[in-house]
């Protein structure tokens, strides 16, 4: 059977990395997140991925649902309240638009009202980005994801939106067809200073003083303890928020952080504790091999050259994110790349596995796919 893995590009701020097509994934670099990483498994019932528990009815309220104590809000009530924002805020929520006939929750993949209040169980991972600007990163494995045909679908939030921002589109979408999702919130996010009383929020969107959060805070402007003073005494009540103060210009780096967000989705997967962590190190020919096992007709490599004139695989001009080198691949012969170990930063099963050269990998694929 022809292997279910493809990459190609899905609208403008989403990218399909496995969905329906012949490309083998393999996957980049697993990078850890920089900092903790928040795990959260859902049943299905008291809670879930998709509506964050408020089924496809709660949704449909326009009424947000309430916080046990709005001054204290528990990090469970702020998820579910932005499931709730983000979902109505691109989608149209009347029957007549559509919702609960033709897309939401209830609808199956085939159309059907099928799925009741469609709430969808599974694990959900949050992480901050490994460059210090604490862009939000989410993993959602729903509990149907599957293995022998594995999908990662990603999407950037629009506009300030936090991380859940594409839950209601790309989400919806993907989780019913059992796919991992990667969102981020590409570094605007809804991270808010309060400078006066010197709050921020952190990951799950509580707040703390600023001194308590430290790196956790997902924005802090960047001012003196004097300088806050001091403005806060010419102007009270003041915020300052991610996407208008971080003076980082956040829009240049979407597609980096997109695909950061995806390698975050490869490192989760690839620690799952079952049957699951099938994925190989990319532009390599383990990779290969994984590809013709499970019955790719095409694979998808990258070809650069070595000083000495060489033809390799590797993503990247420099060597430093898939192996235990460093520098530009162009400034090594082929004898001082076959000493590298490609395969360690991926997983320490494949310590040793080198970077493939092209006609090692043609040689390989030949007779066995098209």
């Amino acid at each position: 059977m022809p292997s279910r893995l493809t990459s190609l590009v899905f609208a403008s701020t989403v990218l399909l990395i496995a969905g329906c097509g012949t490309t083998p994934l393999t996957g980049p670099a697993l990078r850890a997140p920089a900092v903790q990483l928040m795990h959260q498994h859902y049943d299905g019932a008291s809670n879930d991925l998709l509506t964050g528990g408020l089924g496809a009815s709660g949704l449909a309220k326009a009424q947000p649902p309430a916080f046990a104590d709005p001054k204290n809000p528990t990090p469970g009530e702020l998820r579910s309240r932005a499931i709730h924002a983000n979902y109505r805020a691109l989608a149209d929520m009347s029957a007549g638009g559509g919702y609960g006939v033709l897309y939401g929750p209830t609808v199956d993949i085939n159309g059907k009202l099928s799925l009741g209040e469609g709430r969808i169980a599974g694990d959900e991972y949050l992480a901050y980005s490994s460059d210090g600007a604490n862009v939000t990163m989410m993993v959602q494995v729903p509990a149907g994801f599957d293995p022998d045909y594995p999908c990662i679908l990603s999407a950037a939030s629009s506009g300030s939106r936090g991380v859940y921002g594409a839950i209601g589109t790309v989400g919806e979408w993907g989780l019913k067809h059992g796919c991992a999702l990667a969102y981020t919130d590409k570094g605007t996010g809804t991270g808010a200073h309060d400078l006066s009383n010197d709050t921020v929020s952190i990951m799950t969107g509580e707040r703390r003083p600023t001194s308590a959060a430290g790196k956790d805070s997902n924005f802090t402007a960047s001012l003196r303890e004097d300088e806050r003073a001091a403005y806060t005494g010419r102007f009270p009540n003041r915020f300052a928020f991610k996407h208008a103060h971080s003076q980082r210009n956040p829009e240049k780096d979407w597609g980096r952080y997109t695909l950061e967000a995806i390698e975050f989705a490869f490192h989760v997967l690839n620690q799952l504790p079952d049957q699951r962590r099938r994925y190989t190190p990319e532009n390599t020919l383990v990779s290969a091999r994984r590809a013709i096992e499970v019955g790719a007709t095409a694979i998808e490599v990258d070809v650069r050259t070595t000083q000495d004139g060489h033809l390799a695989l590797l993503h990247d001009a420099i060597l430093d994110r898939t192996t235990d080198g460093k520098g530009p691949l162009n400034e090594i012969t082929l004898a001082r790349l076959m000493l590298l170990d490609a395969g360690s930063h991926f997983d320490q099963r494949y310590r040793g596995e080198r970077v493939a050269l092209l006609g090692e990998v043609l040689a390989e694929c030949k007779g066995k796919i098209d």
